[in-house]
């Protein structure tokens, strides 16, 4: 009898420790590494309608996988989102938030690591209807998610406003909030809105083809005394010459503002016709960075409506990916036909005899 006592107060007293350290003092804990994995792949889960957790701001109301693809040695990777749909799935370019998602789970921080129990679960909503972050280490079309790498995710935890209960093979961990609340947000905000950024490096060339011309520019830009990369562009179509700095650089800054308008799924966009691949291209775009990797911009023909003139694009990131429609502004577009034909039309720019400073 005394030994069953004991027991039930020691059990007691674990858990009693257990709320202890969540609730009121998990700033006392060192932090410690739950895993260190290279992930190449990450699964979100919306919470279902009966999680009793927070739901305001409300969370993103579709499945996405993050991918994340290399591109050769001491090359940045590609990440990739893809949002699933009932019977079908958009694809695209992830931004900064997919990227931070691989730096922050890679190396998984927790103040907490205990033996998870009913009444715990409970009072933190940690169970099936929870929202979740799942982990792979696959990237292939088709991804197995294996449960024992599922994160699922509670309530904040006590006065630590910096901390979230998260249920993993039953046991609870203390990670940043962060990583979960940056899902509290439209689907489309996980994905690259610019068509071309460049973390590195510089554009190294540029070619559009379409509207009955083609032309080409190689830019040899150099870094200067403050190792910033100053460009100089040359045309290499027709008669090759050296472009005036402003006609070079205008066509690049140009191809660096363009951006995504509208996706098809988004709220608020136009209700734009359903995209058919078997139509050719009016124009292409090639564009190629300094560290090797390209990007294609395939432009097809104009659709308007009474909000607009929008043109569908689909991008490419030879060999390794490409992008499901979205819409660009017509007025964009006319544009970069704008930059091309100046960089078309330019005379010989003659260097004046001085060092790049």
């Amino acid at each position: 009898m005394k030994q069953k006592i004991s027991l039930v107060l020691i059990a007691f007293l674990g858990l009693f420790l257990l709320f202890y350290l969540l609730e009121d003092h998990p700033e006392n804990i060192s932090e410690t590494n739950y895993w260190k994995e290279d992930w190449k792949s990450i699964r979100y889960l919306p919470p279902k309608e009966d999680w009793c957790g927070n739901m305001v701001p409300s969370f993103a109301d579709q499945p996405m996988v993050f991918r994340k693809i290399p591109r050769g040695w001491n090359e940045p990777a590609l990440y990739t989102v893809t949002t699933l749909r009932e019977g079908d799935s958009l694809s695209y370019e992830g931004n900064y938030n997919v990227k931070n998602s691989f730096s922050e789970l890679s190396v998984l921080k927790t103040k907490l690591i205990e033996v998870t129990s009913d009444q715990i679960q409970k009072n933190y909503c940690l169970g099936e209807s929870s929202p979740s972050l799942t982990l792979s280490d696959e990237n292939g079309k088709d991804i197995s998610f294996d449960l024992s790498k599922q994160l699922l995710f509670g309530k904040k935890i006590g006065s630590d406003e910096g901390r979230i209960a998260v249920l993993i093979n039953k046991e609870i961990i203390a990670p940043y909030q962060y990583i979960i609340e940056k899902f509290r947000t439209p689907v489309t905000n996980f994905r690259e809105k610019m068509y071309v950024t460049v973390s590195e490096g510089f554009i190294k060339e540029l070619k559009f083809v379409g509207q009955g011309i083609s032309v080409h520019a190689e830019n040899r830009a150099k870094k200067n005394q403050y190792n910033v990369f100053v460009n100089d562009w040359s045309r290499t179509t027709g008669e090759r010459i050296v472009l005036p700095p402003d006609v070079g650089n205008q066509w690049e800054s140009v191809v660096k503002g363009l951006k995504v308008e509208f996706y098809p799924d988004e709220t608020g966009a136009p209700k734009f016709p359903i995209f058919s691949d078997k139509l050719s291209p009016e124009a292409i775009l090639d564009v190629t960075l300094s560290g090797g990797n390209k990007i294609r911009l395939s432009l097809y023909p104009v659709w308007e409506s009474e909000s607009g003139k929008w043109r569908p694009v689909l991008r490419q990131f030879p060999p390794h990916f490409e992008e499901s429609v979205t819409w660009m502004k017509e007025e964009s577009f006319q544009n970069l036909v704008n930059a091309v034909m100046k960089v078309k039309s330019a005379s010989r720019y003659e260097r004046p005899n001085q060092k790049i400073q």
